[in-house]
Formats: C-alpha cells, structure tokens, sequence
C-alpha cells in the first residue's frame, strides 16, 4: 500500500467515526456547557474540524471553501470565527450535511492528487512542510483528537460517548 492510499483509508476511518459519535447528538447536546466550564461545546468541536478541512483543502486548490460557496454562514446561523462564542442553538443535522459536503470536496482533492504530491512542501502557518504531514494532521489526528473531545462531552451528560 503506497501513502496515498493509506493516507486516504485512514482519512476515511477518521471521518466515519467522527460522524458516528457526532450522529446522535442533539440540539441541546450540541449546545451544552457544564456549570463553570470553559470547555467549548460539541456543536462548536464539531463544526470547528470541517471548518479546519475546509479551508485547508481549499487553500491549497486556490478555490473558495464549501463554507463560503455553499452559503453555509447563513445556513448554520454562525461564521467560523464566531463559532467558539456562539451562544445560540446549534442544528446537528445541519452541521453533519455541511461536514458531509467538506469531506466530498476532499475526497475530491485527494483523488486529484499523485503519490509524489504528498512529499511537496507547502506553506503553512508554521512554515513549509510537507503536504503529506498537513493532510495527515488535519484529516486524521485533528479529527481524533476532537472526536474524543466531542465522546468525553456526551459521557459528561450521561450519554454514550463512543459508537463501540
């Protein structure tokens, strides 16, 4: 298996269990904040790492993201720079129809891609890297790390955190 290939089961992977944990959450799951926490809720976690996706991926087209083409502000009710601060309800169903949308663009964009393209380097906010070790972080690891996150949020309202 070359690293494409498993640079895009793995992103796959990634992706299907975040969408499994994120599926049953509700409205007021989405929106929730234990008392005194500085926690950010799971509607804002989730949206946050398709929102990171997005913008990634798009940057390195040179196109304009999914949030921004498909009207996604207005239809989610917020921006990606109030979403940490949002205080009104979030729209799971939504929020999963736009992260649908973001990971068809990837799959899109990895499809384009080549074996070679992974080794180039790119520039980033950290400076150039390679391509490989971005796509890596933010269709694999970010979306793990938060996945856990968003598990950790639904067992502290006594729900199922986890699909298995």
């Amino acid at each position: 298996m070359d690293a494409l290939t498993l640079l895009r089961d793995q992103a796959a992977n990634a992706n299907r269990i975040l969408q499994q944990v994120f599926e049953p959450v509700t409205p007021e799951q989405a929106s929730w904040r234990a008392p005194g926490s500085l926690a950010n809720t799971i509607g804002a976690t989730f949206t946050h790492v398709y929102f990171g996706e997005d913008q990634m991926v798009h940057s390195a087209t040179g196109s304009p993201t999914v949030f921004e083409s498909g009207g996604w502000r207005e239809r989610l009710g917020f921006d990606g720079d109030s979403m940490w601060t949002y205080s009104g309800a979030f729209d799971p169903k939504k929020q999963l129809e736009y992260a649908n949308a973001v990971t068809a663009a990837t799959s899109d964009y990895l499809a384009s891609l080549s074996p070679d393209a992974l080794e180039e380097l790119i520039e980033t906010p950290r400076g150039p890297q390679p391509r490989v070790g971005r796509l890596s972080v933010y269709l694999v690891v970010h979306k793990f790390q938060h996945q856990g996150e968003i598990a950790a949020l639904l067992g502290c309202q006594g729900q199922k955190g986890l699909p298995f």
